[in-house]
């Protein structure tokens, strides 16, 4: 009796032993299996740190091209701060870029009531809510409480619960928009790209307006505007002078890396220093869908 029992004991433990052996196995597995896991993970992000490092630096190398580009004296290859699109390959990457002279772009802080109207009329704003909406940028800025007759002051602010008020002070950021009484997202990201605060002028440069403004200018014709658009594709005449430019450099490497590197520059005085940077910043805009080659090959 003793040894039947035995001999069930020792069956047991031999079954308990197995079990804790499978158990085991069932682990380890489990641990190589989140460890080749962790692996492939760390490999991966490893290697789209690096890729995007790459992008980042394409990117950098973008803007001082575009600089050389706007420096050159020769008509027939420098670079045109028009809003066109420059392509080319650099290292295992490509780089597309786009310089924009901010004098070619509505100024938030010196436009009139008109021009603010006609922007935000071509959001498709309504007439009524566009000149609403012009007035109030103007009150936002101007030093007086005096409310335009559709515009907005503090009190304004007050009774639709922003505290803020208006600046009473220029926008140092045309960001600031959003801080104005009527502005919404959606009309805000339309214009955004055809607003600045850096020209210091009422009026845009038609040469290097980017053709939705110039589709607001008053002081233009339908005929003028086609013909301006046209002589900038002929490429013929020498790029005017630009003061201060936005360029916004691309960069995608083979390996799957992007960046987006957007620049405001201003011209410097001394030839030594062609160039100050007055922002710098990564974005996440996308290219504009028809390049143009970049001149000189």
């Amino acid at each position: 009796m003793r040894s039947k029992f035995g001999g069930g004991s020792r069956r047991t433990e031999r079954g308990f032993a197995l079990l804790m052996v499978l158990w085991g196995l069932i682990v380890l597995g489990l641990m190589a299996a989140s460890f080749l896991r962790e692996t492939r993970v760390g490999t991966t992000l490893a290697h789209n740190i690096a890729e995007n490092a790459k992008a980042e630096a394409l990117a950098e190398a973008g803007v001082q091209r575009a600089v050389l580009g706007l420096l050159d004296s020769d008509g027939r290859t420098a670079w045109r701060a028009d809003g066109r699109l420059y392509r080319f390959a650099l290292g295992d990457g490509t780089m597309t870029i786009r310089i924009q002279d901010e004098g070619g772009k509505i100024d938030l802080n010196h436009a009139p009531a008109d021009m603010l109207t006609a922007l935000f009329q071509s959001t498709g704003s309504n007439p009524e809510a566009a000149r609403a909406l012009a007035d109030a940028v103007l009150d936002y800025v101007d030093r007086d409480n005096d409310r335009r007759p559709a515009g907005a002051e503090d009190s304004d602010y007050a009774t639709s619960g922003r505290t803020g008020g208006a600046k009473d002070a220029p926008f140092d950021r045309k960001e600031e928009l959003m801080n104005v009484l009527g502005m919404n997202r959606r009309v805000y990201e339309a214009i955004a790209p055809y607003v600045t605060v850096h020209s210091g002028e009422s009026e845009v440069n038609p040469l290097t307006a980017p053709e939705p403004v110039l589709r607001m200018l008053p002081t233009l014709t339908d005929r003028q505007r086609d013909q301006i658009m046209f002589a900038r594709a002929a490429g013929t005449s020498r790029p005017p002078r630009v003061d201060v430019v936005t360029i916004i450099s691309e960069a995608a490497t083979r390996g799957g890396g992007r960046f987006v590197r957007e620049a405001v520059l201003r011209r410097g005085s001394e030839a030594g220093d062609p160039f100050h940077i007055i922002d710098w910043r990564q974005t996440w805009q996308p290219a504009p869908a028809s390049p143009m080659p970049e001149p000189g090959g």
